[in-house]
């Protein structure tokens, strides 16, 4: 972070300051008394299970020079910054902070594959500019402003993830981050407990596009069946990416093998390859190569990024272990990404093939109904052993049948596979993140 006034930050969140005031600079936002450096300004949250405020104490004492809190908390000593919402202030002081400079800013979202998107898509403007972005998954009302203070002078591109499940918090995270430019990945079924359709969830997502600045230009899924209507959406440049005839950067599979995977792209000579268990990471590849041809970036260092990229723990990392292979899909599970792993995981050429799956999260109402629908969909796979584990996801294996067991527990699990794994086996572990499902790919 550049640092900034002590009154510009108060300025930006509308603060009211409290106990000993000196205009001194700020070098740097934090919310965590654990990674605080000296010279910091601390900002109070409250969360499910913790609050900020509790740890005021502990700001100041590792050299914090204020402290964002709530109206009505009081404390002895040290510069206070009074707000009505500690968590809106942090947004607020983002948005303050990135006006301060003129970077061009992509904001990612969609259903699945934003991290895996961002990741390539920064290795890939890496090449030629100075490029920041969030790190990990801070893609929420958190994570992004955070992310947004790493912007320095000398930045030339930023590449933001966005995060949603409720409407209106993709207007809200791109209001704070002002994207030249947007990526929607997809319009997937994750969080339809949160609406009431797949139309509202494309509404919702579409929210990135009203708050493009400058050139306002999109990059849309052409293969998505919410295109035409992305599309629609917004009165800037639009391109597309997909595998599809008629996409603006068509990419077509020419190889396909257990780990890894090759293919083209229309126009372009160079050959791609993904060492990637999962054809889908095509989709991510696309949208740098998009990018690379619209900012001139050298194709055959993009071919190189993108056969370096290495899947993360949770997101398709590959384990081969000595009798048999793991496949870590436990970062997150939605019906869309479920049925895409299964059908792939089904290609490949495994003596055995075991799926464990775990519940999929925040479904609401249509919960039974995806499940079961994962569950017809096994029945017509050659994959030979099903392992189910959560309450939500019982219902896979009583449609299964046979071939399938269903555990309540990971431990359960884990006891199961200790005596039933055989050699020569390739095993997918997907659920979503709440079922911590790493507890098995670490077993």
């Amino acid at each position: 972070m550049e640092p900034v006034k002590i009154s510009e930050i108060v300025k930006w969140c509308d603060g009211k300051i409290e106990g000993n005031f000196k205009d001194v600079l700020c070098y740097g936002i934090s919310t965590d008394t654990r990674n605080l450096k000296k010279g910091d300004v601390f900002v109070a949250l409250k969360g499910e299970r913790f609050d900020g405020h509790d740890f005021v104490k502990d700001a100041f004492r590792k050299g914090a020079i204020a402290v964002i809190v709530r109206k009505d908390f009081n404390f002895e000593r040290g510069t206070l910054i009074k707000v009505n919402d500690t968590l809106k202030a942090l947004g607020e002081i983002a948005k303050g902070y990135r006006k301060k400079f003129n970077p061009y800013v992509i904001g990612i979202t969609g259903s699945d594959g934003k991290t895996t998107t961002k990741e390539i898509l920064k290795e890939t403007l890496g090449i030629k500019f100075k490029v920041v972005a969030n790190k990990g998954n801070y893609n929420n009302e958190i994570g992004l402003p955070l992310s947004i203070f790493q912007i320095e002078r000398n930045s030339e591109f930023c590449v933001f993830e966005m995060g949603m499940n409720r409407k209106g918090e993709i207007f809200y995270l791109s209001e704070i981050a002002q994207p030249s430019s947007a990526v929607i990945t997809n319009i997937g079924k994750a969080h339809i407990g949160f609406f009431k359709s797949m139309r509202e969830i494309a509404e919702a997502k579409s929210e990135i596009l009203k708050n493009l600045k400058g050139e306002r230009f999109s990059l849309l899924n052409y293969d998505d069946k919410f295109f035409k209507f992305l599309r629609s959406k917004t009165d800037g440049t639009v391109e597309s990416f997909g595998i599809k005839k008629g996409a603006d950067t068509r990419g077509m599979i020419i190889e396909e093998r257990d780990f890894y995977f090759k293919f083209r792209v229309e126009g372009i000579d160079t050959e791609f390859k993904m060492n990637f268990w999962n054809t889908s990471l095509i989709y991510p590849c696309l949208v740098s190569i998009g990018f690379a041809k619209k900012f001139n970036i050298n194709m055959e260092k993009v071919r190189e990024i993108i056969e370096r990229v290495i899947p993360l723990e949770g997101r398709g990392k590959v384990y081969k272990l000595k009798d048999f292979v793991v496949i870590d899909e436990t970062y997150n599970s939605n019906p869309n990404s479920l049925k895409n792993s299964l059908i792939q995981f089904n290609k490949k050429s495994f003596k055995r093939k075991v799926a464990i799956i775990g519940d999929m999260a925040e479904l609401g109402k249509f919960s039974k109904f995806f499940h079961r629908n994962i569950g017809e969909l096994i029945k017509k796979l050659d994959i030979n052993l099903v392992i189910t584990f959560g309450k939500e996801s019982r219902i896979i294996s009583e449609v299964v049948g046979e071939k399938a067991k269903h555990f309540n527990s990971p431990e359960e699990v884990n006891s199961y596979l200790e005596k039933n794994l055989k050699k020569g086996d390739g095993i997918l572990i997907k659920g979503s993140r709440v079922m911590k499902m790493e507890r098995i790919v670490k077993f």
